[in-house]
């Protein structure tokens, strides 16, 4: 393995501890064991057990290294979502077998009115993208993402940067540093859009995760609402004492 990204060292190291490769010690290599493995970062490494700390699958004790705990061939069929981490659904989950698609419904520059203002918190007169996209999980309609996005900040956003990665787009491209992004946890009934574009089945609710995002000038570039179908998604936080 050559020059490993912290998403596929993570991906090999859930499917190790699943499998029960680490069974016998019940702790993960060293870090340098693993920098030398995947020839990878030590930033990269990391990254990758923290993400695995956060899903609650290890924890990281001082002179002991990274522990793994108990009954994680208990994880449960549903898909993971994190309030902690900024990776999105597939990053996530990439350890599956599961097809994803994306449809862009909608990318429009439009200009904050008080019932975006209210939902937002962007400024009145702001000129924003209203960006609409469906997620499908193993052919099933599972999240509708409705996103605004600071247009003096996110300039240029056009309907097929938002088939890819908006926020690959707003580093990469654009140079836009992301500091913070706070999270919101609701349970909430549905709207038509839900009911339009969403596999509910007899659900007549929604999980709605709420994403707000600062660059490192503490702006605010982003409001996002994750619409997602109940029964299929899982939230893992682990809590330290």
């Amino acid at each position: 393995m050559a020059n490993q990204t912290y998403q596929t060292i993570y991906a090999e190291l859930k499917k190790r501890i699943l499998d029960g490769t680490y069974r016998v010690k019940m702790r993960l290599p060293i870090e340098d064991e693993l920098i030398n493995e995947f020839n990878a970062s030590r930033y990269a490494v990391r990254k990758a057990i923290s993400v695995l700390v956060e899903e609650g699958l290890v924890y990281s004790v001082k002179g002991r290294g990274v522990v793994i705990l108990e009954n994680n061939n208990a994880q449960s069929d549903e898909f993971n979502l994190s309030l902690g981490q900024a990776e999105g659904l597939q990053a996530l989950n990439e350890h599956r077998s599961l097809t994803y698609a994306t449809t862009v419904i909608g990318c429009d520059l439009k200009l904050v009115d008080h019932t975006i203002q209210d939902k937002t918190g962007f400024a009145n007169g702001l000129p924003v993208y209203e960006v609409i996209r469906l997620r499908k999980v193993n052919g099933k309609n599972a999240v509708l993402n409705i996103s605004y996005f600071n247009a003096q900040i996110v300039v240029n956003l056009t309907k097929e940067i938002a088939q890819q990665s908006i926020y690959n787009y707003l580093q990469e491209r654009l140079g836009v540093k992301i500091a913070i992004i706070k999270r919101q946890l609701k349970i909430e009934s549905t709207t038509a859009l839900d009911d339009q574009y969403l596999d509910l089945e007899l659900n007549n609710c929604i999980g709605n995760m709420i994403s707000i995002g600062f660059n490192d000038s503490g702006k605010h570039f982003e409001y996002t609402e994750s619409h997602f179908i109940p029964g299929q998604f899982a939230f893992t936080q682990l809590i330290k004492y």
